[in-house]
């Protein structure tokens, strides 16, 4: 029973405090007729009856007044005043105490506005201790992070269980699949997972065999495998981690970069020599028995005719084989060379950088251009061929440009002077460029590009040497290499979950041991019965209590209708923005990979559901993970009569929105991801704790609303 009584509300309490003395007058004034009425007579009984009822009726509105007053002026400003307090405490909000709604609380508001002052700077001064404490190791984490996000392998590490730890940069960039790494998400929704098992079982023996400590590779072993989508090939290396003590292993680090192009550039030397060697033996052999018949003298005329002609066609097939092996020799050798994307400013200015002196006879003109190549070796060229120019007296100033085509650019290198005849301009090409970069030559500067070299007349009394390069990452048109923004300081590593263990049943995981999708939709009205579709869709993931913002999922949807004008009033999406957007058979088969497991969360999320559940069956999938609703959770907390829209408890907890993100599918999931880590807190401190809790709590919560709605 005193559980019972423990979980009524304070408004119910007072209710029942005023309603029991009103009903104890009634039984007294009831008590006090009937006496009455035997000291005076049966004949007063009617009058008695009359009057005192009369009394009831007055006591009981008077107590029916007086519990209104007290409910509007006392209980209420206590549970919101309650509710501010615990909001300070556990949800680290920073909003004062409303004082003006507690005017009728005399002193009690003023000392919670003192206590909560007193907690905050208590709070903050206990935060500025941990800051100046962990500053050290602050900047250790952020160099740390520095070398992870600029490192160019790709380095995961993984629980024993395949759980991502950590993971960089480079390792989004390689395994080329946006939305499926995440920490605490298998390895194996990014990669093939036979290839780590097996070296994983390979180092368990070798460990416990002791073997590690002499074997050469340690703890370490080759692994070579592929993508999930098996468009890449990655070689890498798998370390097997020991825990504090080293007696047992508790996870491992992947290390590996994309092998695609290099494994297919070995099998194609491969058939090159298989060409080589091959292909070659038959017309070799013809060859040598065509020599050996014109070596005998027995042979009539038409029969040695015969047989010089067998000379001759297989002697031209044989150099027109070793020509087109040459040439894919020569694309092999290009393609093998490391190439990066180069800004042609930034080339020219390192020509001017190595010519010193001479650097004011070179001007730099046109626009800039992304261009592919290798640097290093262009800049050496273009210093080169200057330097054949002012030593043949041809030109004393120079300009440089580079010019977009409409498959490659141009590097220009124009003078005023006369054009350079093919033949000298094949001898500067051959003749070795710079001691430090040994014996290449211009002609091997050229092959390496697969690029040609020829000068033209540029007006009258002008000439100008023409290369052509590939494209880079910014190319005319707008046709820009697709990229995934990440933040500066992305969370990509969480070792807290090395330790965690799953739970056999979620209902009972701790809420903040869970991981979570929250997200949002934006549509072009309120009724998906009715025919209005999704036109936006986000998420973020909430793991071990952190919003990681490195981990989100964004995406417009092609709606195929129209967005009415007031819905794009509220989310600021108008048609011409999804004209060309993906449409929902391809949005949320992707989206449903990225939620994976998770519980996901959403304010007001029955609306947001009733969307998703209602196009499941069309593309075959099911939504189908735990759902909790911050709207309904809010309420347990705070009550049904207080605001609960995202606006009023963002303010409440002292969650900032920018305005140009309110009101966006991913702005809104941010917030509502904030503001739930903020109730998580506030739950606990009502005892619920577990996602059984959560839900049961959320259900309650319901019910009240239905029963308030029948009334």
């Amino acid at each position: 029973m005193a559980t019972l009584v423990e979980r009524w509300s304070l408004r119910l309490r007072m209710f029942l405090f005023f309603a029991l003395i009103g009903l104890g007058a009634i039984v007294a004034i009831a008590v006090a007729l009937v006496l009455a009425r035997e000291r005076i007579g049966a004949a007063a009984g009617p009058p008695l009856v009359l009057f005192g009822g009369a009394a009831a009726f007055a006591i009981v509105g008077l107590c029916l007044w007086v519990w209104m007053k007290f409910d509007e002026h006392v209980a209420r400003p206590i549970e919101r005043l309650a509710g501010d307090l615990r909001a300070i405490a556990h949800g680290g909000a920073s909003g004062e105490v409303d004082e003006k709604a507690s005017v009728y609380l005399g002193f009690l508001a003023p000392a919670a506005r003192d206590i909560a002052r007193a907690l905050r700077q208590a709070r903050s001064d206990v935060d500025q201790t941990v800051r100046e404490a962990t500053r050290e190791v602050e900047q250790q984490k952020g160099r740390l992070e520095v070398v992870l996000r600029d490192l160019q392998e790709a380095v995961l590490i993984c629980t024993l269980d395949h759980k991502i730890l950590l993971y960089n940069r480079r390792a989004l960039e390689i395994l080329h699949i946006s939305g499926d790494i995440g920490l605490g998400r298998s390895l194996f929704d990014v990669v093939t997972p036979q290839p780590f098992r097996h070296a994983l079982d390979r180092l368990r023996v070798r460990f416990t065999e002791g073997r590690h400590v002499d074997h050469e590779e340690g703890l370490s072993t080759l692994v070579v495998c592929k993508t999930a989508d098996g468009a890449h090939t990655l070689r890498g290396r798998v370390s097997l981690l020991l825990d504090a003590e080293g007696l047992l292993p508790d996870g491992y680090v992947a290390t590996f970069s994309d092998a695609t192009r290099e494994l297919a550039e070995h099998a194609q030397r491969d058939r090159l020599l298989q060409e080589a060697t091959g292909e070659m033996r038959r017309p070799a052999a013809s060859l040598l028995a065509a020599a050996e018949m014109l070596e005998d003298n027995a042979l009539d005329q038409e029969g040695r005719a015969a047989f010089e002609r067998i000379l001759v066609d297989e002697a031209q097939a044989l150099s027109a084989r070793l020509q087109r092996l040459e040439e894919q020799s020569r694309d092999l050798l290009a393609g093998a060379w490391p190439m990066s994307d180069v800004y042609s400013p930034t080339l020219f200015h390192c020509v001017l950088g190595k010519r010193r002196s001479d650097a004011a006879d070179v001007e730099i003109v046109g626009d800039p251009v992304w261009m592919h190549g290798d640097s290093l070796t262009i800049v050496e060229l273009v210093d080169h061929l200057i330097d054949r120019l002012k030593v043949r007296g041809q030109a004393a100033n120079f300009t440089l440009q580079a010019v977009p085509g409409s498959q490659r650019a141009y590097l220009e290198l124009a003078w005023k002077g006369d054009v350079i005849a093919s033949a000298e301009l094949d001898d500067w090409l051959a003749n070795p460029l710079d001691d430090d970069l040994g014996d290449i030559t211009g002609r091997d500067v050229l092959d390496r590009h697969r690029a040609e070299l020829w000068c033209e007349a540029l007006g009258e009394d002008g000439a100008r040497l023409r290369m052509p390069l590939p494209f880079g990452k910014e190319v005319p048109g707008g046709r820009a290499r697709p990229h995934q923004p990440l933040p500066e300081r992305p969370e990509f590593y969480d070792f807290d979950l090395l330790g965690r263990m799953d739970p056999s049943a979620i209902d009972d995981t701790p809420l903040k041991a869970l991981t979570y999708v929250v997200f949002d939709t934006e549509t072009t009205g309120l009724e998906p019965s009715a025919g209005d579709e999704m036109i936006s869709i986000a998420g973020i993931r909430v793991v071990n209590g952190r919003v990681l913002r490195g981990e989100v999922f964004d995406h417009l949807i092609n709606p195929g209708r129209g967005i009415p004008p007031a819905s794009t009033e509220v989310h600021g999406i108008s048609e011409a923005m999804v004209r060309t957007a993906p449409p929902l058979s391809e949005v949320l088969p992707r989206f449903r990979r990225f939620v994976g497991e998770a519980v996901m969360v959403a304010h007001n999320a029955a609306f947001d559901m009733k969307f998703l559940t209602l196009k499941q069956e069309r593309f075959g999938l099911h939504f189908d993970n735990p759902v909790l609703d911050t709207v309904l959770l809010a309420a347990h907390v705070h009550g049904v009569s207080e605001s609960l829209t995202l606006d009023s408890l963002a303010v409440r907890y002292g969650v900032r929105l920018a305005d140009e993100d309110r009101h966006t599918a991913l702005g809104d999931s941010i917030a509502t991801a904030e503001v739930f880590l903020r109730l998580i807190d506030l739950l606990e401190a009502a005892g619920i704790r577990t996602l059984r809790d959560a839900v049961l709590a959320s259900g309650q919560i319901v019910a009240i609303r239905r029963k308030q709605a029948k009334y």
